[in-house]
């Protein structure tokens, strides 16, 4: 038999291996006797309710026992999903887990890491932990703190959780906030936050953030200033935008939805035109009322109404008609300026509050029938104390209209056209929000360093009943109820 080079090779490199294992070994006399770990736990959940305080105590057992001292301590989680870019997020340093859980919702790695100081040896605990949607239903909050914005949810319960929009959203922010809302499509929930020159969309079951209002039209505008947003039915949203008008329509047909470019202002002027962030809303075209008045407009340069036409696939701002005999006032030449206007106590009933020197009145703009001019009526003629107001909002169920003025509520009763003071704003605050909501008034106030929500109850007449306080808020600036 022959050998090659690569046998004998080998053959050598065999018996130097075992020469040196009859060498004498000394290398034992520095060994350093290691403090093995063995962690256990019968403590930890297999589920919790998003920004529900997480407890979890394992039993950590020693072969050297040292005191916590000689241990460092790590608790962190990170979502356990292929869809996941997996971020790991520290959650304490503790020997024992007791920390709210703010992540989104999903299924989790809960880890538990202690290293033994003296040696540097590592040891894992691993849980798996499903984390459960916290906020299907209940009052957004929007915040301005610092100029940043933040978001409250206040659940059914009544139970509040600060800083969700935060909590969430680490590396997104939204500079001075304006608006919350949320639409309902054909059965898809959409919820945006808006800002003074920006607007995101998020995740309605998460609350992080999808897009923002680049993605949201056709053509991006060269201006984005949103006054007003709202859904005036399954398939028709708006946006106010630097005082010009775009909608986006849906439904009935196929294809990516988005906003249209500004509408144009009728009789040819183009963008010519600058819209108070108010808007009336009328019966929409396509649920068998067939008014015209689909949603109607303040243009603060010629002081009067238009419409937005819905009759058709195409949408259009259009002039109301000439006033007839029977006319309170003319739509299309108000004249005076608007200071504030709201839903009245019927479904397509809107109350405006217009100014004219030191008078105020009340035009009553019906777009459910086909002269919308139903009622006019000096407001400061009976109740002069109101001249001052600087918020108002109307009860949903009855001809009165709450105004915020000289630091009181004042009920003011349409019909009798007499006001009086139903409650007094504590004394250092400042109402940054007032609106009726059916059976209560959701009042925001700031003090300079808190804001805090006043929720009054409303008995049959109108006046305040009880009230619940919620503290701990920056400045409220919006509010909108999320359906489940």
């Amino acid at each position: 038999m022959k050998f090659s080079v690569y046998n004998w090779l080998y053959i050598l490199l065999l018996v130097a291996f075992i020469q040196s294992g009859c060498l004498k070994d000394n290398g034992n006399k520095a060994v350093t006797p290691i403090n093995v770990l063995t962690i256990t736990d019968t403590t930890a959940v297999a589920a919790v309710l998003q920004f529900d305080t997480l407890t979890v105590k394992p039993d950590i057992k020693q072969a050297l026992p040292v005191d916590d001292g000689g241990l460092i301590f790590e608790w962190s989680i990170h979502q356990n999903d292929s869809e996941d870019a997996y971020p790991v997020y520290i959650l304490d340093s503790t020997r024992y887990l007791h920390k709210s859980i703010s992540v989104k919702p999903g299924i989790y790695r809960l880890i538990y890491k202690v290293t033994v100081k003296a040696s540097g040896v590592t040891y894992f605990k691993f849980f798996d932990l499903k984390v459960i949607n916290r906020f299907s239903e209940g009052w957004l909050v929007l915040e301005d703190i610092g100029g940043k914005t933040d978001l409250t949810v206040i659940l059914k319960t009544d139970t509040l959780f600060h800083h969700v929009f935060t909590s969430l959203n680490k590396e997104n922010t939204l500079d001075n906030p304006v608006q919350v809302a949320t639409t309902n499509t054909y059965g898809d929930k959409q919820l945006f936050l808006f800002g003074a020159n920006n607007a995101i969309e998020l995740d309605y079951t998460q609350l992080t953030k999808l897009t923002d209002y680049t993605r949201w039209f056709w053509e991006t505008p060269a201006v984005f200033r949103p006054q007003r947003f709202r859904q005036i039915s399954t398939s028709v949203r708006f946006i106010i935008n630097d005082g010009r008008l775009t909608a986006r329509f849906s439904g009935g047909f196929p294809g990516e939805v988005k906003y249209l470019n500004t509408l144009p202002f009728p009789g040819g002027k183009a963008d010519d035109y600058y819209f108070s962030s108010y808007a009336g809303v009328g019966p929409q075209p396509y649920t068998g009322e067939k008014t015209p008045y689909t949603a109607f407009f303040f243009d603060t340069k010629t002081k009067g109404f238009v419409y937005l036409s819905g009759a058709s696939l195409i949408p259009s701002l259009a002039a109301f008609n000439a006033p007839t005999g029977s006319s309170l006032f003319d739509m299309r030449n108000i004249g005076l300026d608007l200071l504030a206007m709201d839903q009245g106590n019927a479904s397509y009933l809107n109350n405006a509050i217009f100014k004219d020197g030191s008078n105020y009145y009340l035009y009553q703009i019906d777009a459910n029938v086909s002269d919308p001019a139903v009622n006019k009526k000096l407001i400061t003629g009976d109740a002069p104390q109101l001249a001052a107001f600087t918020r108002m909002t109307s009860s949903k169920k009855l001809q009165q209209i709450y105004f915020l003025s000289n630091g009181n509520i004042h009920l003011y009763d349409i019909l009798s056209g007499k006001a009086r003071v139903i409650q007094a704003i504590a004394a250092g605050e400042e109402v940054t929000y007032m609106q009726c909501t059916g059976d209560e008034v959701m009042v925001g106030t700031w003090n300079g360093t808190e804001g805090k929500l006043y929720r009054y109850t409303i008995s049959p007449l109108g006046e305040f009943g009880g009230v619940k306080v919620f503290t701990g808020f920056g400045k409220i600036v919006s509010m909108n109820y999320k359906a489940a």
